[in-house]
């Protein structure tokens, strides 16, 4: 059965989602309200909790008593998703182990924090202040994004993937891998908006809307 609880945006500055069990789902609202969605099964809950203006979510279940077929079973189809309307302007901050992080549509003034272990990082369309994105052996993918203040990327071997749907001239880029490779434009601007990328082993591909300046 699926749970569904709405929050108040003026109750919201700060969403922190710690999951080890579910994908996790960021998209746009339909309505005004901060609406999280999620099924519970006998051996895997979610729990949601307001405090002050964070608003807290963490799922739970027994890994420890299961073996690897029963932890497949366990996390199998498991989605948490949260729809955020475009006034939110607080914090999101996600942390996630295997299971990947879905970011489709987002807009408005609020800035995003995601950390995986190995999970995949996966943001589209998505149109907001900052980016702050990190994972060990998860690639990092952006589509179709903007900024209004710069991203931050960091992995230990997975690849890195950024388009921005905006000039070149926009940003700033201070990108380097160890022992990848490394795709930039072939013209170096110095914007105002930050573009901070750091692997030690994994490939790193920028691009831009304006296909001219692109190398």
């Amino acid at each position: 059965m699926e749970t569904v609880k709405r929050f108040s945006i003026d109750e919201v500055s700060e969403i922190q989602i710690k999951s080890r069990l579910s994908q996790v789902n960021v998209t746009a609202g339909n309505d005004k309200d901060i609406v999280l969605r999620w099924a519970d099964t006998k051996r895997r809950t979610t729990e949601a909790v307001l405090d002050g203006k964070r608003l807290s979510v963490k799922d739970r279940g027994a890994i420890a008593l299961y073996g690897i077929i029963g932890l497949i079973q366990l996390k199998a189809d498991k989605e948490l998703t949260l729809e955020l309307p475009s006034e939110f302007g607080g914090r999101i901050q996600i942390e996630s182990m295997d299971e990947s992080v879905r970011v489709v549509g987002i807009t408005g003034s609020c800035s995003i924090w995601i950390k995986t272990t190995a999970g995949t990082i996966d943001i589209s369309a998505t149109d907001i202040q900052q980016y702050d994105l990190s994972s060990q052996s998860g690639a990092v993918t952006m589509h179709s994004v903007k900024s209004g203040k710069g991203i931050r990327i960091s992995t230990s071997n997975g690849n890195i993937d950024c388009l921005c749907l905006e000039g070149v001239s926009a940003y700033l880029l201070d990108c380097h891998t160890d022992h990848g490779k490394c795709s930039l434009p072939s013209v170096v601007h110095r914007g105002g908006k930050l573009i901070n990328i750091r692997s030690q082993t994994g490939d790193i591909a920028v691009g831009f809307i304006d296909e001219k300046s692109v190398g």
